[in-house]
């Protein structure tokens, strides 16, 4: 799998194939997004009849010089323009809520989608794209049913209406007027497969300055730290001329978009002009017919301006929906159907080889066991491995060849959350989740308050929680209102208290002072006592209370065995305890 380096989905203009897929998000909520639909003519009626009335309020009234009628048809008008406003309330209303229910729908499977996605896809993905992706493309496409399929309809509707009533009432001036038709027809054509790929390209403008954006604020630390202010406000600043650039070609296309309707619209209207107004001097037209075309053909190329607004948001919509269903479409990751049955927690690695790229090797042959209740310290350089082979103990990562066992089962045999249930996991870098301690501890409900306080008060973090206020005291993002130990202590608890049969402890003491190391140090032992356990070591102190050694190189065991054979045997082990008792005096 390749990094991401564009944002961007091909594919064909908004089609069957699109709308099949998006019909189904549609279907829960047909009875009103019908009723929605059966608004529609009623609306076209209402705003098609004025022009008539002001057609028979001139030629039978104004100029007649009988005034008797005006009232009625003054009245009529004014009870038209009511019904209109308020079923164009009820269907804007009905679409939508309609929308607003497609978009929580989207939103929903593409979170929950993005759940099940395995840790390799995620290892090329920048988390401003899919926050992009969840936010700005699911809100494209709510107003893709409520803004644009249902209001084109009912612009197309109205469009039909008006040129059938006005071919009854004069179909050699409604040719006239309509001539102009194919021409705006043809500039639509020219104009939309540059719009449908300019919009695509701002879309992924967008995701990457969002992308961005998070990256630097996550590492805000390390921006200060190294001086890059400026240098980040530079690469920001070109990030952003891509998208001023690109936003601009689009408000240019859609500008002349605008610019032809009102053009053709305005040729129309002139040519009604010079053709009805001859026919009205030649008694052939009344010239209440002559306004009534003039209105007729502002109401008709009114909803050809919205068509192009629509068209706007079909367009845009439509590159965002290909982009939610690229992401729906990433293939899951693969679990077993085994559940994992209690054992004594045996662990086997068996010849593993294992490259994120391929031309990249980073396991070469790896083979070791940890027997039940043991403890083994891997030991090596960055990059040898160490973390790789915890990952595919945890089943994120399928070994290219080689078997892990557990409990002489193969992982990829075993269902994934169960196996992470028997597999504790504690990391380098302490996560924890905004909210409160108890949620963070167990977030299923499984434990009642005196097991988790016992939990806590046996790795060593009881005081921690007490200090926070309890089990319902609330942790900040991150955790970041405790120290890294603390939060350390609160992780090693969590991960005790699904009672696994193995743990693994990955460089868990990296990042903290000694008065922190030490107290987590004893966490660490209480929570592996008894338990088979695979520790990642930086510092050896922890590695020389190890049952095994193995020493990773460059994707190989180099060396293994218990502290003294490896201190006896001179090799690298015994270098590097060596530089670290040095670095300790």
């Amino acid at each position: 799998m390749k990094p991401m380096t564009s944002d961007e989905v091909g594919g064909r203009h908004l089609d069957l194939r699109i709308l099949q897929r998006f019909l189904p998000f549609i279907r829960p909520y047909w009875k009103k997004a019908l009723a929605s639909l059966l608004l529609l003519p009623l609306i076209s009626l209402v705003r098609i009849v004025p022009p008539l009335l002001i057609k028979i309020a001139i030629d039978d009234s104004i100029l007649a010089g009988d005034l008797r009628n005006l009232l009625p048809i003054s009245a009529l008008l004014v009870a038209l323009l009511i019904a209109e406003g308020a079923l164009v309330f009820g269907q804007s209303l009905l679409v939508q809520v309609v929308g607003q229910h497609i978009m929580a729908d989207l939103r929903r499977d593409s979170f929950a989608k993005l759940m099940r996605l395995p840790r390799r896809w995620y290892d090329w993905q920048p988390s401003g794209r899919l926050l992009t992706r969840l936010t700005t493309d699911v809100e494209q496409v709510g107003d893709l049913f409520g803004s644009g399929i249902v209001s084109a309809i009912g612009d197309i509707v109205t469009l039909v209406m008006i040129f059938a009533i006005m071919l009854s009432i004069n179909t050699p001036l409604s040719l006239v007027a309509f001539a102009v038709v194919p021409l705006l027809l043809v500039v639509i054509g020219l104009i939309r497969r540059p719009m449908r790929q300019v919009m695509r390209q701002l879309r992924a403008r967008q995701a990457g300055l969002n992308a961005f954006i998070s990256e630097r604020l996550s590492g805000i630390a390390e921006v200060q730290i190294f001086s890059q202010q400026q240098r980040s406000c530079e690469a920001f600043e070109e990030l952003q001329d891509d998208y001023r650039r690109t936003s601009l070609n689009w408000v240019t296309l859609e500008a002349l978009f605008y610019a032809s309707v009102h053009i053709f619209a305005s040729l129309a209207v002139a040519a009604i002009l010079w053709k009805g107004g001859g026919e009205v001097m030649q008694q052939t037209a009344t010239f209440g017919t002559l306004v009534a075309f003039i209105e007729y053909a502002r109401k008709f190329f009114m909803p050809l301006t919205d068509l192009a607004a629509k068209f706007s948001v079909l367009q845009s919509s439509n590159a965002s929906l290909e982009r939610i269903f690229d992401l729906l479409d990433q293939p899951e990751e693969p679990s077993g159907a085994l559940p994992v049955a209690t054992g004594p927690g045996r662990v086997e690695f068996r010849d593993v080889r294992f490259a994120y790229q391929a031309d990249e090797p980073v396991l070469n042959g790896v083979s070791f066991a940890l027997q039940p209740g043991q403890s083994v310290a891997l030991v090596g350089d960055t990059g040898s491995g160490k973390s790789t082979l915890t990952q595919l103990l945890l089943g994120f990562y399928a070994a290219d060849s080689g078997r892990i066992l557990l409990n002489n089962v193969d992982v990829t045999a075993l269902d994934k959350q169960a196996l992470r249930q028997q597999v504790g996991w504690v990391s380098q870098e302490p996560f924890l989740f905004s909210g409160s301690v108890r949620d963070n501890l167990d977030p299923q409900a499984q434990f009642d308050d005196s097991q988790l306080l016992e939990q806590l008060r046996h790795t060593g973090a009881l005081a921690v929680v007490e200090r926070l206020g309890g089990l319902d005291g609330r942790l900040v993002e991150h955790g970041k209102n405790l120290s890294s130990g603390e939060r350390q202590l609160l992780c090693l608890s969590r991960a005790q208290l699904q009672n696994p049969q193995v743990i693994i402890l990955d460089e868990a003491t990296s990042y903290l002072d000694g008065d922190s190391e030490e107290r987590v140090y004893q966490g660490m032992r209480a929570v592996a006592g008894g338990r088979t356990t695979l520790m990642i070591v930086h510092h050896l102190r922890l590695a020389a209370e190890a049952d095994q050694i193995v020493v990773l190189h460059q994707g190989r065991i180099c060396e293994q065995g218990s502290h003294r054979q490896l201190l006896a045997a001179e090799g690298r082990y015994a270098r590097l305890w060596r530089i670290q008792q040095l670095e300790l005096h």
